[in-house]
């Protein structure tokens, strides 16, 4: 079953120099644990919204784009941004272009376009200045 693929430590340190996983992990691969989870979990609800399947352990570009999206939380975390940006473009471009864009983005369902308004505005008659 898809949602039974675990990724570890080790699949990342494959994915990268030594120095950088260092680097990365600051000495401390819970770091690279808790960046591959909150990985999984984006991916797995951006790859979901595109109406395609999750599935990391028939997939290489799922897998890929977890650990895209861990170096990104990784360095978002650190507060590199000027290095985490320039990540999150890639995978991001890499996700539209393998699985399409998200459902409810281009297809007319997104919530701005469905159901009765749930409330309205109303602009009083404010008297002017001078007036």
């Amino acid at each position: 079953m898809a949602d039974e693929y675990v990724f570890s430590v080790d699949d990342l340190k494959t994915e990268m120099p030594p120095q950088d996983f260092r680097t990365f992990t600051l000495g401390d691969d819970s770091v690279a644990e808790r960046a591959l989870g909150k990985a999984v979990i984006w991916v797995r609800g951006k790859v979901l919204s595109t109406g395609n399947e999750y599935d990391p352990a028939n997939d290489a570009v799922v897998r890929e784009c977890v650990f895209k999206r861990a170096v990104y939380e990784r360095f978002s975390f650190a507060g590199n941004e000027s290095r985490a940006k320039p990540k999150l473009r890639d995978l991001e471009d890499l996700m539209e272009a393998y699985f399409g864009p998200p459902a409810g983005k281009n297809d007319g369902t997104s919530a701005v376009d469905v159901g009765p308004a749930a409330g309205s505005i109303i602009k009083p008659d404010l008297p002017r200045y001078g007036g």
